[in-house]
């Protein structure tokens, strides 16, 4: 796998050395005699892997990248998930009762995401200067089996 990199390294090296003498020599009769080395040189390492002992190119087994444990990805996705509905709801229910004249502190959401990707809200902890029209306001929207909670408390 070294030979491997040092080989694409040479390669990248030697595409690099072809533009700079193409530009540089690009005005006069060594052009094509530049051009034509430093091509045989790109050969050579494109080559130069294959021939060096035999053919000893081996692919990677199947099996290691079809075993991949993606549990920790689906796991920290749900958890932002939760985060940023969370953030969403609180926000509206921010506004709504802003709208309704009431000074709202502080809402937190507990979310909660069942197997079928459901969402559903369990509890909402208000802190505002009117609790009762606020948590009204809450159950109206997010439904009356949410239970609300006083922040003030």
């Amino acid at each position: 796998m070294d030979d491997l990199a040092l080989t694409i390294k040479g390669i990248c090296i030697a595409s690099a050395g072809i533009f700079l003498m193409e530009n540089l020599v690009g005005g006069t009769r060594l052009k094509n005699q530049m051009k034509l080395l430093m091509k045989l040189v790109l050969a050579i390492l494109i080559i130069y892997p294959f021939v060096k002992e035999g053919c000893e190119f081996e692919m990677p087994e199947i099996s290691e990248f079809e075993q991949q444990d993606f549990s920790d990805m689906t796991e920290i996705y749900n958890e932002e998930l939760k985060r940023q509905s969370a953030e969403n709801i609180s926000s509206v229910l921010r506004d709504q009762i802003a709208a309704a004249g009431i000074n709202c502190d502080k809402i937190e959401i507990d979310v909660n995401i069942s197997e079928d990707s459901i969402i559903s809200i369990s509890k909402v902890i208000i802190t505002a200067d009117d609790f009762e029209a606020a948590a009204s306001i809450v159950r109206s929207s997010v439904g009356s089996e949410t239970e609300v909670v006083n922040g003030n408390v």
